[in-house]
């Protein structure tokens, strides 16, 4: 992933903004942008989510976009730090800035380069080790970025939540929907005693029941709630068709399906049993959004 013609040690960048741009002229200058003007405008949109902040150690700046045809990486030190300013107005800071751009189509190889990245220099010693190094060839021969492998795919076990919240069947409707609005949770795998996946009760139904009992159509009249409504159980309103993945199944193999399928959300089951739960916005909270 990283070459001596693409680092820049040291930069002169004084922002965050400034060192994306010089880093992107770096990868002008190695041939590696089929587009470089397409590559600047990205940056000069300045989301949010194209930076991952690691503490004041490291950012990791990164964009899908059509301006690359192979996913490249460019590393960065500034002389001095580089900061950002977050929504609460506070102010970010480090010295190491690196840009990983790619095409669309490699989504999963992205997100497993940001995430490398993001693993190997949230150790101090390895970020002491770099802000040290004093060229570019310097850096190519730190043990720790060249020990470090990506697997062939990223599966679903690296992104799942493990032991997720759930809800048996039989439990209050009222209670099992409160869980969920406290928790700020979107969906609910419902498990039967020995954990196994018997349905999922999440936003969807919950809309579907409003729509019917509590939200009047066009000339129509809500219906009031009865007493046996205010019984219900989860079983009265859950869905059992539930689409479940495994743990080793590949992560691009799973979003696809979950695209396809328009399903936002998944149990991960293995023998039978629920051991994980993964939804989309996972794959951007966990390795994408800072």
């Amino acid at each position: 992933m990283l070459s001596a013609s693409r680092l820049r040690v040291p930069m002169s960048a004084a922002t965050l903004a400034d060192a994306a741009h010089e880093l992107a002229r770096c990868l002008e200058e190695s041939g590696s942008l089929s587009n470089p003007e397409l590559l600047q405008e990205r940056i000069e949109e300045a989301r949010p989510e194209d930076v991952v902040g690691l503490a004041d150690r490291a950012f990791v700046v990164h964009y899908r976009t059509e301006a690359v045809k192979d996913l490249v990486v460019a590393l960065g030190r500034a002389q001095k730090s580089v900061c950002r300013v977050l929504d609460d107005d506070e102010t970010q800071c480090a010295r190491i800035v690196i840009l990983v751009c790619s095409p669309p189509r490699q989504l999963a190889r992205h997100l497993q380069v940001v995430g490398a990245f993001a693993r190997v220099l949230s150790k101090p010693p390895h970020v002491d080790a770099m802000l040290a190094a004093e060229t570019p060839g310097a850096v190519m021969g730190l043990p720790f970025l060249t020990a470090a492998e990506l697997p062939a795919q990223l599966t679903v076990r690296e992104l799942m939540t493990a032991k997720p919240r759930t809800v048996e069947p039989d439990a209050p409707l009222k209670s099992a929907v409160l869980e969920m609005v406290r928790s700020g949770l979107g969906g609910l795998p419902v498990v039967d005693a020995d954990n196994r996946v018997v349905g999922m009760l999440s936003e969807r139904e919950l809309l579907r029941d409003l729509l019917s009992r509590y939200l009047p159509r066009a000339g129509g009249v809500a219906t009031p709630q009865t007493p046996a409504t205010a019984r219900r159980t989860v079983s009265d309103l859950m869905t059992r068709q539930v689409l479940c993945v495994a743990p080793d199944q590949p992560l691009a193999e799973v979003a696809s399906l979950m695209l396809n399928k328009d399903v936002d959300r998944v149990p991960v089951v293995k023998n039978d049993r629920l051991v994980g739960f993964l939804t989309r916005g996972d794959i951007v909270r966990k390795l994408i959004g800072s």
